[in-house]
């Protein structure tokens, strides 16, 4: 399951993800920091932005891992529908926790179109290198 694909790919993912974040969040795409998170934690409040970014990264990493490993044991869905799915959830959760809206009206206005894009962006190369992987290594068996 560990593998270089899979860390090469998390690895990718994970610094592309960090440099559209900070493009979103310099160029005003986006309404809200990506290390935001820092100033509510007291370990991390009055700390640099440098800390809270490789933080960022390590979490980041993680969950891309973990997303790698269980979009591979969806081999037999095609990755552009996991991906699309995936992309709907995470970033509208994500949203959502930030700006958390009274109604549901007001939760999609919201919602940044580019922050969409560049989760749908990642979750598709995630879920697309890990199921050609499956199939090239249960091809590999046949």
């Amino acid at each position: 399951m560990f593998n270089k694909t899979m860390l090469w790919t998390t690895l990718v993912a994970t610094l592309f993800t960090l440099g559209a974040l900070k493009f979103l969040h310099f160029f005003n795409f986006i309404n809200w920091s990506p290390v935001g998170w820092g100033k509510r934690w007291l370990l991390f409040g009055s700390s640099n932005d440098g800390w809270k970014w490789a933080v960022l990264f390590i979490i980041l990493f993680i969950v891309f891992g973990l997303f790698y490993g269980l979009s591979s044991a969806t081999a037999n869905i095609p990755p552009a529908v996991t991906a699309i799915v995936v992309s709907i959830i995470v970033a509208v959760a994500i949203e959502w926790i930030i700006y958390s809206p009274h109604t549901f009206t007001e939760g999609v206005k919201k919602l940044s179109i580019p922050f969409f894009s560049i989760i749908a962006i990642v979750s598709r190369f995630i879920t697309g290198t890990a199921v050609y992987m499956k199939k090239l290594s249960i091809d590999d068996y046949k």
